[in-house]
């Protein structure tokens, strides 16, 4: 072994090890300190901390008592609906196959079907045998042996065979389901008339009532799809949807297998519902895929074609690699379709703008060359200037900002050319690497009318589930960096004049969004500002504890978007703090 080789497992060890765990921890704290400042990092520090606290405290929200528990199973339903629950068994330990049958047997909605095709080798005889025991007193267990082991996509087939139900539900060998998983799932269906249902979920490695983590989800956000298949478990679907999609499980694809079957039936579903709860237990241990899926690089290579493949269906040229953060999270580059006119509207909305400096950065580091450069000045309105400009789409710019990379408007305006998209934004930091835009969150914050996403936190660090590292969905973008097709701007009647800077953008978003628009967070799109504009809330309120600047620009927005934002941001979970759009678990 060379010393290069003795090196590496050294670094490996001092990486991975329990015992240096602490010190790892603090030596990156110090590090965030000396790059953004003890504030930012402070703040990070104190929020994972919340975080963690919250976390481990949260399973008891998950409990039902016993009066609710009866209540449930005693229920009545007009309509009869029936689960078919698919569970590909192989070599499954006793331990797991029991508590997975157990599971489902808890139920508190009992019309369903539990479809077991076996494709265990002969050494693992004894998974027929526990199946069988179980099939003599719940005549809802289905079995089949497999004459041979047909990998996951064949096995999972099987399943679907057997199935006779109206909804099919994805179930893994070795996890668990919450007692009234099925029950929410049938309530989704009787109450809004869904055809594709999934929930959240909880990851543990030895006892579920004490989960390692949480995923706490957003609603349906197509661009979160295409970077990973956030979904995953509970993912329950319209038996006759299947019709609808080109095949069953593809054997091309094993190993992402449910990540290709998702993307093809959300292509085709009519109501897609998401659950904000955690109704699925996924064992984490040596031989699962929760356990390290970086190191099965067959599951990497078959979700990059999945994306692709998705892409292609949906007419939309674009590229699929692996992000830097992790492998199964993809980065999806959309590439420019000819050479439109951009037109850069720079707005100066304070005595000190220097428009001049943020212009020559812009030519400066730009590569993309067809764009246009138009001043907004403080007296200006933003239709009247939007009126001027010649480009096919409209770059609103806050005049602070400079230019940091130079594909960045490529990056957003290949994103901003799908037709779905209504408005793309850029994440935009202070001075010292701390975010200042990177997306809004509606009904958060103060004044509960928004927040924007991460704000003062370290520019370099992994977001929400890794969403830092991949293109995203959010109901809004500020208009310190955003991008809009100029027939969209025009077709939601354009900036409203009487609203300042940030409020403005908000409000386009919120237009775009009703007109059926989706709208995009960019983390590839980077932009710096030139100073640090921190607000001292405190000095601008008056007598009566009023935002004096503010009050009549937020009044409005509530007034006029006040229902949307009571309903809750589609892309902030339910479960996470209202004080701030940091992405941590709120107090139970």
């Amino acid at each position: 072994m060379n010393n290069n080789q003795e090196l590496s497992k050294i670094h490996i060890y001092l990486r991975t090890s329990k015992l240096f765990y602490i010190p790892r921890k603090c030596y990156a704290i110090v590090l965030g300190i000396r790059k953004h400042g003890i504030k930012a990092q402070m703040k990070w520090v104190h929020g994972r901390i919340r975080d963690k606290i919250a976390q481990k405290n949260y399973y008891k929200c998950l409990q039902i008592t016993p009066q609710e528990r009866q209540r449930q199973k005693e229920q009545q339903y007009e309509t009869a609906t029936c689960f078919s629950i698919l569970v590909p068994l192989y070599n499954t330990p006793e331990k797991f196959l029991r508590e997975m049958i157990e599971s489902v047997q808890n139920q508190t909605y009992g019309d369903w079907e539990l479809c077991l095709a076996d494709g265990s080798d002969q050494e693992h005889t004894e998974v027929g045998a526990i199946v069988k025991e179980y099939q003599q007193n719940d005549k809802r267990i289905r079995y089949q042996q497999l004459e041979k082991n047909g990998g996951i996509s064949e096995n999972t087939n099987a399943c679907l065979a057997m199935a006779s139900g109206d909804y099919v539900v994805l179930f893994d060998h070795d996890d668990l389901l919450h007692e009234c998983a099925l029950y929410e799932l049938k309530k989704a269906v009787d109450e809004q008339g869904t055809d594709f249902i999934y929930t959240d979920e909880a990851v543990f490695s030895k006892d579920f009532h004490k989960p390692d983590s949480y995923h706490f989800k957003t609603d349906f956000a197509p661009d979160d799809l295409r970077s990973n298949n956030y979904i995953c478990h509970i993912t329950c679907f319209a038996m006759k949807l299947m019709d609808e999609i080109d095949g069953l499980f593809r054997t091309e694809y094993d190993g992402s297998q449910d990540f290709d079957l998702v993307l093809r039936l959300t292509e085709k579903a009519n109501k897609i519902v998401h659950i904000p709860k955690v109704l699925y237990f996924w064992r984490n241990h040596a031989l699962s895929v929760a356990s390290d899926i970086s190191a099965k690089t067959y599951c990497i290579d078959a979700g990059k074609k999945a994306v692709k493949s998705h892409l292609e269906r949906m007419g939309i040229s674009g590229s699929v690699e692996s992000s830097e953060i992790y492998p199964v999270i993809y980065r999806v580059k959309y590439q420019v379709q000819g050479s439109p006119l951009v037109s850069i509207i720079l707005s100066e909305d304070h005595a000190n703008a220097d428009s001049a400096k943020c212009e020559q950065s812009i030519r400066e580091k730009t590569t993309y060359s067809n764009y246009e450069i138009l001043i907004r000045r403080a007296e200006m309105t933003w239709n009247e200037t939007a009126a001027k400009a010649k480009g096919e789409y409209l770059l609103f710019l806050d005049s602070d900002c400079i230019c940091t990379q130079e594909s960045w408007l490529e990056e957003l305006l290949g994103v901003a050319q799908r037709e779905e998209v209504g408005a793309v934004g850029a994440v935009v930091s202070y001075p010292k690497g701390v975010i200042r835009d990177a997306g809004i969150t509606l009904g958060v914050g103060y004044y509960n009318l928004g927040s924007c996403n991460f704000y003062l936190l370290n520019d370099d660090h992994s977001g929400f589930w890794g969403n830092f590292y991949y293109m995203h969905n959010v109901s809004a973008v500020s208009d310190t960096c955003m991008l809009v097709r100029k027939k969209y701007y025009d077709m939601a009647g354009g900036m409203d004049n009487g609203l300042k800077t940030w409020f403005a953008g908000l409000d386009l978003s919120l237009k775009l969004m009703k007109a059926g628009k989706v709208n995009v967070l960019d983390p590839y799109a980077r932009m710096g500002f030139a100073h640090n504009d921190l607000i001292n809330w405190e000095a601008k309120r008056n007598a009566n504890g009023e935002y004096v600047d503010e009050t009549e620009q937020i009044s409005l927005l509530k007034e006029r978007w006040g229902e949307v934002i009571r309903k809750g941001d589609p892309y902030y979970n339910a479960n996470l703090t209202k004080n701030s759009s940091d992405f941590i678990l709120g107090k139970l």
